[in-house]
């Protein structure tokens, strides 16, 4: 199994650099028909931050590319289960993906309520606003 760094993923995702697009590409494919891709957490973290900050993508769009990434055939996941509920929770909720991976490694570690002052965080089920 092989692992690529956020911002070759980048290139896959945005495609908005020829030369390292077809590189991360073939890379890509080499990796999966070998023995496969991890995808580290907060690569997925790392790549919502910067579809977002850098690309200015909404929220949707980011959670459908996401989507499709953890979906491909070949791709294991480090904490499959957090980072699935993590994205699902993002797609529907208002705070960042990063939030929701840590609410979810809470839950999976029995550590509720996750304290935040993050008022879009604590929305979410487990989490609660420091007061």
């Amino acid at each position: 199994m092989e692992t690529f760094d956020t911002n070759v993923l980048v290139r896959l995702l945005v495609r908005d650099d020829d030369e390292q697009c077809q590189r991360a590409e073939a890379a890509w494919r080499v990796a999966i028909a070998a023995s496969g891709v991890l995808l580290p957490t907060v690569v997925l973290v790392e790549l919502a931050w910067v579809l977002r900050s850098a690309y200015r993508f909404d929220r949707a769009t980011i959670a459908a590319a996401l989507g499709r990434l953890v979906d491909s055939a070949g791709v294991t996941l480090e904490d499959d289960r957090a980072a699935r509920l993590a994205l699902a929770a993002f797609a529907a909720g208002r705070a960042d993906l990063s939030d929701y991976v840590i609410l979810e490694v809470a839950r999976s570690r029995n550590a509720l309520p996750l304290h935040t002052f993050d008022e879009r965080l604590a929305e979410a089920e487990g989490a609660t606003t420091v007061r």
